[in-house]
């Protein structure tokens, strides 16, 4: 009786396989459950600074760079609060008052909201 001997590279084969489809079902769970955590609203909070003399901060808007829908925050006193939508990325603006009389409004910076937070603390000057 003659022995068939079988081929190493098969199994070989069949082993690299299921590795890589058990990384994959692994990387995919992974996915899906950081965008299953994600809040839908980050509560957004820290204080807002203007560098002109005799300048004082009375709000804060966030611009959605997605949609263009705004969300304003109180920031008279210098701190602000508010709920923002995540996953989007906003345009910040300070609106001003001199001497509390006239003002204006100041450039920010951006905020790219896209956590798995709840809430945050992010200072703007302008």
């Amino acid at each position: 009786m003659t022995e068939k001997k079988s081929s190493g590279y098969r199994n070989i084969g069949i082993g690299v396989g299921i590795a890589v489809g058990v990384v994959i079902a692994v990387v995919a769970i992974y996915f899906l459950f950081m965008v299953a955590t994600k809040p839908k609203e980050v509560l957004v909070s820290g204080t807002a600074t203007t560098t002109g003399t005799g300048t004082s901060p009375q709000m804060v808007t966030f611009t959605s760079m997605r949609n263009g829908n705004t969300y304003v925050a109180n920031a008279n006193g210098g701190s602000y609060s508010i709920s923002l939508p995540n996953g989007d990325s906003y345009s910040v603006t300070i609106t001003w008052k001199f001497l509390g009389i006239t003002g204006g409004t100041a450039d920010a910076g951006t905020l790219n909201l896209d956590t798995t937070e709840t809430s945050i603390t992010r200072n703007w000057a302008g």
